[in-house]
């Protein structure tokens, strides 16, 4: 193959600003400039004179969150029941009226975080578990506190749990049940402690109304027949232990005695009826009316 003839009179150097159009070329920051920087720049300025009209900006934000509602309102993402397991009738429906939803809803819309606080923000609840079933249902399962006393105080009833969370408000004392009963200011702090004394006062059971807190210091067993037992501010418990030992052997409960007070330890102390100590008034002072006697007759027979 025969090499192309130039024509005649042609220079086959590069022209001037071929050249130096060629060497530009060569520096990398030209070539970053023309394959990047321009077509950036160029985005750039369009993109913003674009979006810089309001109307633009809605119908953009419009579009974007109907695409984002037309998936999240797929019928296999609704939540259309609800469902409450381990809870009483009544807070089924306290919890109903508390929670803050309307179904159907997305579960994408759903705050699970914000419905479990919001339960377990209810008195009655212990603790929660919020999931959404397949199915479209809403579970909520419920565990619920469960009552251990009611506490008077101010002419309010409050039933406590074992720990003195509060349960519920009840209107009158005879809704309580068979709760045990205490009273007193800062009683509902010292439930544990409370709980301990009646399950020692097992063998009076029949007879024990409750416990009154004394000076949010001390506790006061409250008795039938208008009786109280009197303990001390440490141990308790074990002051209600030798109460009991004593009414075992002496039968003292069961006596005209409306105190046993074992504040001072090694030494309980008895406090007798007004009836009781008029009786034995009498007695006391028959008693010195006979010793009189007596030696008045000493002296005579002398």
């Amino acid at each position: 193959m025969r090499p192309l003839k130039r024509p005649a009179g042609t220079d086959p150097a590069p022209s001037k600003w071929q050249y130096r159009m060629q060497r530009l070329w060569l520096t990398p920051l030209f070539r970053a400039l023309v394959r990047t920087g321009i077509p950036s720049f160029g985005f750039v300025f369009l993109f913003t004179w674009y979006i810089n009209d309001p109307v633009r900006v809605t119908a953009i934000v419009d579009g974007y969150e109907s695409i984002i509602r037309s998936f999240q309102d797929r019928p296999e993402f609704m939540v259309g029941l609800l469902r409450i397991e381990g809870a009483s009738d009544q807070l089924q429906s306290d919890i109903q009226e508390a929670l803050p939803i309307d179904l159907p809803l997305s579960q994408f819309q759903l705050d699970i975080d914000a419905l479990h606080a919001a339960l377990v923000s209810l008195d009655p609840v212990l603790d929660a578990e919020v999931r959404v079933k397949s199915g479209g249902v809403l579970l909520l399962k419920i565990t619920e506190r469960q009552p251990a006393v009611a506490w008077i105080q101010d002419g309010k009833v409050e039933v406590l749990d074992a720990t003195g969370h509060r349960v519920a408000t009840l209107d009158d004392i005879a809704s309580a049940g068979a709760l045990p009963l205490i009273a007193g200011e800062g009683a509902e702090t010292r439930v544990p402690e409370a709980l301990t004394l009646i399950g020692a006062a097992t063998p009076i059971t029949d007879r024990l109304i409750g416990l009154t807190r004394v000076g949010n210091r001390r506790w006061d067993v409250v008795l039938t027949r208008g009786q109280r037992i009197a303990l001390p501010e440490d141990g308790p418990a074990a002051a209600l232990d030798r109460a009991l030992a004593m009414h075992a052997v002496k039968d003292v409960l069961s006596r005209d005695v409306t105190v046993v007070d074992l504040r001072l330890p090694g030494r309980p102390v008895l406090r007798l009826s007004p009836a009781a100590r008029a009786e034995l008034k009498d007695l006391q002072e028959l008693e010195r009316l006979s010793l009189s006697l007596s030696e008045a007759d000493i002296e005579s027979i002398e």
